[in-house]
């Protein structure tokens, strides 16, 4: 190619070029790359096997298809979910650390005033996942079938009785200390971090009573392992329809459950907390998602973030004053 052939070719390129240079300088400086590019963690503020963590595995694989990512479920149990309430508020507001919320926080402040983080101020809301019922277990070592037979024996050796629950100030425990005070039961409450660690200890013996979902505790009522006294719903549950309510057993009118939902640091962008929303939303209408949901007693809840944060306020204001009479603190 000649020199006068070649000119023409040199001053295209240099014109694509200083074009090119030009929309670089235009393009915003460090712009990120579209939500979301990499792996999201979802910590479960209770140990492996109990309730939330059966939701979250379950909501895992939808939910990471939806945003075209793998979803990695971390246990950190402690402190009534506080451990890993905490660990979320403080983790970066960028979309990647979502947290398991319920009820337990909804009433944390209440209950544990000094704490490092506020468990509702510090954290926004997603969208609801589930609810359940709670159930009254026993182990099966006791001799005992029914409610009325549990209030018969404490009578007879009081003092004596143990009852687990998945933590102090989690929903299950308020409950049963509820349940307690109206019928004149005396147990001792025992603490664990999530409600496989309890039903471990009931169905060894370790503890005479339990507290806690019915989805966790359905392969070890089946097993005769523990047995089930009543369930805290108003309705009886699906998947233990021969269980009587709390209700029918001498407690008018007591409704209390377990929900769980998704919640992100407060200063999470409004566009990544839409995202999520939405993909939240299409993951639980996924149909094995619902099946293994309802054969489980579990109540999907999928909504706004405006509808959890009235779910929140709500909870708190309903054990907010159960708190005070009961004088209960986890400090």
């Amino acid at each position: 190619m000649n020199k006068q052939h070649a000119r023409p070719w040199r001053a295209a390129i240099q014109r694509l070029a200083a074009a090119a240079l030009t929309l670089a300088a235009l393009a915003p400086a460090g712009a990120a790359p579209p939500y979301p590019d990499k792996p999201i963690r979802l910590i479960v503020p209770f140990s492996a096997g109990g309730q939330f963590d059966y939701i979250a595995r379950l909501v895992a694989v939808p939910l990471g298809k939806e945003l075209g990512q793998t979803i990695i479920v971390e246990n950190v149990g402690g402190g009534g979910g506080n451990l890993g309430g905490a660990k979320v508020a403080n983790a970066p507001a960028d979309g990647y650390t979502l947290l398991e919320y319920g009820g337990n926080f909804a009433i944390a402040k209440h209950l544990s005033p000094k704490l490092t983080f506020d468990p509702i101020a510090d954290l926004k809301p997603v969208s609801g996942l589930s609810i359940a019922p709670h159930v009254v277990l026993v182990s099966s070592a006791l001799p005992v079938k029914t409610l009325g037979e549990l209030l018969a024996y404490a009578k007879a050796h009081p003092g004596k009785l143990s009852y687990g629950s998945p933590g102090v100030g989690s929903s299950m425990h308020l409950t049963f200390e509820a349940i307690q005070q109206h019928f004149g039961l005396d147990a001792v409450h025992v603490p664990y971090r999530g409600g496989s660690n309890a039903l471990n200890d009931l169905a060894g013996g370790q503890i005479d009573v339990g507290i806690v979902a019915v989805a966790p505790a359905m392969p070890f009522i089946t097993s005769g392992k523990i047995r089930a006294l009543a369930v805290t719903s108003a309705q009886r549950a699906a998947s233990l329809p021969d269980v009587p309510t709390v209700s029918e057993l001498g407690y008018a009118g007591f409704d209390s459950g377990s929900w769980a939902g998704i919640a992100v640091p407060k200063d999470t962008p409004p566009e990544v907390v839409d995202r999520l929303t939405a993909a939240i939303h299409r993951a639980m209408q996924d149909p094995q998602l619902l099946e293994a949901l309802q054969s489980q007693s579990f109540t999907p809840i999928a909504g706004s973030p405006a509808q959890m944060r009235q779910r929140i306020d709500d909870e708190s204001a309903h054990y907010g004053p159960l708190i005070k009479r009961l004088n209960l603190t986890a400090d």
